[in-house]
């Protein structure tokens, strides 16, 4: 699970209460989303969860795809204050930190990536109604990479004969890649040390 989605919609404000509760309800489709993915998971089962009505689910989410976007965005907005936090700084050695540290913090949430790259799977089926979230999340986090990488070319920070888009690629499928073997190999993969490894080989091969 990479990046953030530049998409998402903005939080209305809610009382305590019902912010309390949007996020029990949450917790749970990313709970029965990591266990059966979207398909398997019906609401009802979520309300049976946090010990509601379907009516009650139905009241903080009009549907079941409601409640997957809003799984999907909560952690993006995660990536989003660490990618901010760590990027102010236009150096090849930020832009690398940031990368790792979303990685880090992926580490740290097995459930969630879990319920992310099942996700991600059954999505690549364009009727899937999370298709369209993560085309657009991933062109836009292509976008967003390609144009540090540029300003950092700019400064001399980055070769100008480094392939951008094939490093973008590799980095994002590095990333990915590392989560399902950690998940499938959690006591053999250790995700944030070979991540770590692999940046550090980028940075030597791409800086001039």
């Amino acid at each position: 699970m990479t990046g953030h989605s530049s998409t998402t919609a903005p939080r209305t404000r809610r009382a305590p209460k019902g912010e309390k509760r949007r996020e029990e309800l949450l917790d749970a489709a990313l709970q029965l989303f990591s266990l059966e993915g979207y398909t398997g998971a019906s609401i009802a089962r979520i309300a049976d969860i946090v010990g509601i009505s379907v009516a009650g689910v139905l009241h903080h989410f009009p549907s079941k795809v409601a409640l997957l976007m809003g799984v999907l965005a909560r952690r993006d907005e995660v990536n989003h204050r660490i990618v901010d936090q760590l990027q102010s700084e236009p150096t090849l050695r930020s832009f690398l930190h940031g990368l790792q540290e979303i990685n880090r913090s992926n580490a740290t949430a097995p459930g969630v990536i879990r319920a992310f790259s099942i996700l991600n799977a059954e999505s690549l089926v364009d009727s899937h109604p999370a298709w369209e979230w993560f085309q657009t999340r991933y062109t836009a986090i292509h976008r967003r990479m390609r144009e540090r990488l540029e300003m950092l070319v700019e400064k001399g920070e980055v070769r100008g004969d480094v392939d951008l888009d094939a490093t973008i690629h590799q980095l994002l499928a590095m990333m990915d890649g590392l989560q399902l073997q950690w998940l499938r190999f959690p006591g053999t993969v250790d995700l944030v040390a070979r991540f770590d490894g692999y940046v550090a080989q980028v940075e030597r091969d791409i800086r001039p």
